[in-house]
């Protein structure tokens, strides 16, 4: 990042509403978010929970090997937080805690995740339709 003032300090991610998430990608493939990308808008095969609990809950459903995978899966997204607009509460109108530019990887064989620090869009907290299935206008967060 360029910066005028070296001497100058700047907060990327302010500590103010920050949240923890832990991660399962029920798809058959890895799954990478940018930084500023709108949790809630992320591919549909990343589960996101408030709780690790939760997240190991659905980790053993998926590999129960009694059901049938549909099965698995219908049982892991149960336990997964709505993406629905629930404001102040994570994925909806929060992004990854991470500096600008960068990303994360998150695989089907690493669930679920670590604890994932994730903070509120700022600004305007306006992000625009980023999915087919989505509206193509902007959504407000708040």
């Amino acid at each position: 990042m360029w910066v005028k003032d070296p001497d100058t300090e700047h907060v990327l991610n302010s500590e103010e509403g920050k949240a923890t998430v832990y991660v399962v990608n029920v798809g058959d493939r890895d799954i990478q978010i940018g930084s500023h990308i709108h949790l809630a808008d992320v591919n549909e095969d990343l589960l996101f929970f408030t709780d690790l609990e939760a997240a190991t809950a659905a980790e053993a459903a998926l590999t129960d090997p009694e059901r049938v995978w549909s099965e698995r899966i219908a049982d892991a997204r149960a336990l997964a937080h709505q993406r629905s607009k629930t404001p102040g509460v994570a994925p909806w109108g929060y992004r990854l805690d991470i500096p600008p530019g960068d990303s994360m990887r998150f695989s089907p064989e690493n669930a679920p995740s670590d604890a994932i620090e994730v903070v509120p869009i700022g600004g305007r907290r306006r992000v625009p339709g980023l999915r087919k299935d989505k509206q193509a206008d902007d959504v407000d967060l708040d």
